[in-house]
């Protein structure tokens, strides 16, 4: 077993936000992650319009410190100028490899 089969199941949180296209805000947002010592799994962002990207971020963890901790990250990623939508996504397998 290799590791990406070890993350495909692992459990995992999903955020997504939508936000101006910034990359000074998106390296912000992924700070925030950091900076609290949080796996990330997966990180994907798109241009949902013309000066709009979707940023979603995916970490390990199911445990319930993990998910308030990601909960507050939301919360304080949404109070950044340039994020129009933050929010939580339901858990799916999509990511796997």
């Amino acid at each position: 077993m290799n590791a990406q089969d070890l993350f495909s199941r692992a459990p995992r949180l999903v955020q997504t936000y939508l936000m101006d296209r910034d990359a000074g805000l998106m390296c912000r947002i992924l700070g925030l992650y950091a900076a609290r010592g949080l796996d990330l799994l997966h990180v994907d962002y798109a241009y949902a319009a013309q000066d709009v990207m979707k940023l979603e971020v995916a970490v390990c963890g199911q445990p319930a410190a993990t998910a308030d901790c990601v909960r507050v990250l939301v919360d304080k990623a949404s109070t950044f100028i340039g994020v129009i939508v933050a929010t939580e996504q339901p858990v799916t397998q999509r990511l796997s490899a």
